[in-house]
């Protein structure tokens, strides 16, 4: 049996085409994507290692030195704790406690402590995280994010926050911001265990490679498809179903 080598007709040769594009770019896409996490991972490693730094104050934003390991000293406003919503740990449902660090001029730095579940929002459940007197933290500098489409917009009557604006969480304390920067606390033990720290996403998961990888085997799939599709055995017909005749 002889093999019949089928002319793929102008709307499948279309078809096959933009799909193979389609593939490849996507899989371009993410090659791309993979260098960009890679040197992301990489500078926020690099500035969290670095010696840690007191929280600027009194200057503008840098976004040089996002992710930069810093330290505050001051005393907890645990009365004016701000609630970061629609936090998961580990598929748990809680919030980031976010508690105004105030200075010896009386201004604040906002610090995210770390997270919380859910059923300890109530400060009464968790007294040891009410921390009086001076205290020296440690984290990584954060700067504020713009509010994503997405995210609901932020109440302050209920406590509730979607997105850290270090502006409103200040005028909502009732006193005057030192720094327009927050710190995202580490991992060290506090009493009590909560909150839990390190929340700040310095190691970031990579996986687009194996996107890449992905995209670019369905790519492979479609070109071995296609061939083989046109190559088909003889079986004696045409390609409308009828027998062939000799001419």
């Amino acid at each position: 049996m002889s093999l019949l080598i089928t002319r793929p007709s102008l709307a499948m040769k279309i078809c096959a085409g933009l799909s193979l594009i389609i593939l490849l770019g996507l899989g371009s896409w993410q090659v791309d994507r993979l260098f960009w996490k890679q040197d992301l991972i990489e500078q926020r490693q690099a500035q969290a290692e670095l010696p840690p730094i007191a929280v600027p104050t009194d200057t503008v934003l840098d976004p040089e030195i996002d992710f930069r390991a810093a330290y505050a000293d001051g005393h907890y406003l645990n009365d004016q704790e701000k609630y970061l919503m629609a936090r998961t740990q580990r598929g748990n449902v809680g919030f980031q406690l976010i508690t105004p660090l105030e200075q010896e001029d009386g201004r604040i730095i906002l610090i995210n402590r770390g997270w919380v579940p859910a059923d300890y929002r109530d400060p009464a459940t968790r007294p040891d995280s009410l921390i009086e007197g001076p205290v020296h933290v440690t984290g990584v500098l954060r700067l504020p994010r713009e509010k994503h489409w997405a995210q609901p917009e932020n109440d302050p009557l209920k406590n509730q926050w979607f997105y850290v604006d270090v502006d409103h969480m200040a005028e909502d304390s009732g006193a005057e911001l030192a720094s327009a920067y927050y710190l995202e606390l580490d991992d060290t033990a506090v009493p009590g265990g909560l909150p839990i720290g390190g929340q700040a996403k310095v190691k970031l998961p990579n996986s687009h490679l194996e996107y890449a990888i992905t995209w670019y085997s369905l790519a492979l799939t479609l070109i071995v498809m296609f061939v083989l599709y046109h190559r088909r055995p003889n079986d004696g017909k045409s390609d409308d179903g009828h027998s062939k005749k000799s001419a």
